[in-house]
């Protein structure tokens, strides 16, 4: 039952992810940004809640693999999404910072 509601999760942020791109042209920058990070925090949650159930118990009881593997992890998303995505719905947002 959780994967189902995580896989969920994954569909509605790729859904939202996908609208706003549509309609991307007719908003601002901030509330692009403001979306999609809310939009990534439905995505990664969905990620994280997948890889969660899908890891090894055994490796769980490892104080520190887990909040590792679980922490890169997100780093990688995360460094996926400000460089990837990002400069997709806001092509000059690098370049402003």
């Amino acid at each position: 039952m959780e994967r189902r509601i995580y896989r969920i999760l994954i569909v509605i942020s790729l859904l939202l992810g996908f609208y706003l791109f549509t309609i991307k042209d007719s908003h601002s920058v901030l509330f692009l940004t403001l979306t999609l990070g809310l939009i990534f925090f439905l995505f990664s949650g969905g990620i994280h809640g997948l890889l969660a159930h899908s890891i090894n118990p055994k490796l769980k009881r490892y104080t520190i693999a887990y909040p590792l593997i679980m922490g890169l992890f997100w780093v990688f998303l995360l460094m996926i999404a400000v460089f990837f995505v990002l400069p997709i719905f806001c092509p000059d947002f690098l370049y402003k910072l």
